[in-house]
C-alpha cells in the first residue's frame, strides 16, 4: 500500500498545452487558455478525489514523454483513504477515457521533480524523465484546500492519527493561515465572495466543455 496514487494520462492536454510544454512559440492568450483549463481541471479533480479522503498534495505533469505525459498524482496523509480511492475510482472514466489508478511508491513530489524545470530550465525538455510539475497558483490552492476541510470537517478530528512530522506541517499550515488571515483582515470577505465567483466560473468553464464534447460528465461509470 501507499499514500500516493498514480492517475495515469488522466489530464486531456489542449493543442495550447501540449505546444507550451513542447516549447513551441506561444503568446499571452495561447498561455491563459492553457492555464484556465488547467486550473479548472484542478480544482474539479481535487474536490472530487477528496470526497475519498484527506489530500495531502495533488500534481498535474507536464511531461510529453509516453509513459508520462498527463499523469496526476494524488497523496493523501493516510494510506487507506488512497486505497478507498484506488477502490472507488476502478471502472470510472473521465473525459470518455477508463481511470487508470494505481499505487506508486513516488511519495515526495519536490524531490521527484526536475530541478533544472522549475529552477532554469531542463535540457532534455518535456521528455524528461523527471516530474515537470505545472504551476497552480497558491490563490487555487488554498481555496480547494479550504472547500475541502468546509465539505469534510471531520478530516480536522484526524489529526490525532498522523505521524509526527503530519502535525508539523498541520501546525505550520496552521500558523500561515492565522497570519494571512491577519493579513486580510477587512478584505476577507470580498474575497471569499470573489474566490466563490471563480469557483462558479470554473465549474461553468468545465460544463462548457464537456457539452461541447457530448461527454456524459466527470468521473462517470461506465
Amino acid at each position: 500500500m501507499s499514500q500516493t496514487l498514480l492517475l495515469s494520462h488522466m489530464y486531456p492536454n489542449t493543442p495550447e498545452s501540449l505546444a507550451l510544454a513542447n516549447d513551441e512559440p506561444w503568446d499571452d492568450d495561447m498561455y491563459d487558455r492553457a492555464q484556465a483549463h488547467l486550473e479548472a481541471f484542478y480544482v474539479e479533480v481535487f474536490l472530487e478525489l477528496a470526497n475519498y479522503g484527506e489530500i495531502e498534495d495533488l500534481v498535474v505533469v507536464d511531461n510529453l514523454c509516453d509513459h508520462m505525459i498527463g499523469n496526476v498524482y494524488v497523496k493523501y496523509y493516510h494510506e487507506e483513504d488512497a486505497e478507498r480511492a484506488l477502490m472507488k475510482l476502478t471502472g470510472r472514466f473521465y473525459s470518455g477515457k477508463l481511470i487508470q489508478a494505481e499505487y506508486t511508491t513516488v511519495s515526495d513530489f519536490r524531490e521527484a521533480r526536475c530541478r533544472a524545470f522549475h529552477e532554469t530550465r531542463c535540457n532534455r525538455g518535456a521528455y524528461c524523465n523527471f516530474m515537470h510539475i505545472k504551476h497552480i497558483p497558491r490563490a487555487i490552492k488554498r481555496r480547494v484546500v479550504r472547500e475541502m476541510y468546509d465539505d469534510h470537517p471531520e478530516y480536522l478530528g484526524q489529526t490525532a492519527k498522523k505521524s509526527k512530522k503530519d502535525k508539523e506541517k498541520d501546525r505550520d499550515r496552521d500558523r500561515d493561515r492565522r497570519s494571512r488571515s491577519r493579513r486580510r483582515g477587512k478584505d476577507k470577505k470580498e474575497k471569499d465572495k470573489d474566490d466563490k465567483a471563480s469557483m462558479v466560473q470554473g465549474r461553468a468553464m468545465i460544463a462548457s466543455w464537456n457539452a461541447e464534447k457530448e461527454r456524459d460528465g466527470w468521473f462517470r461509470h461506465g
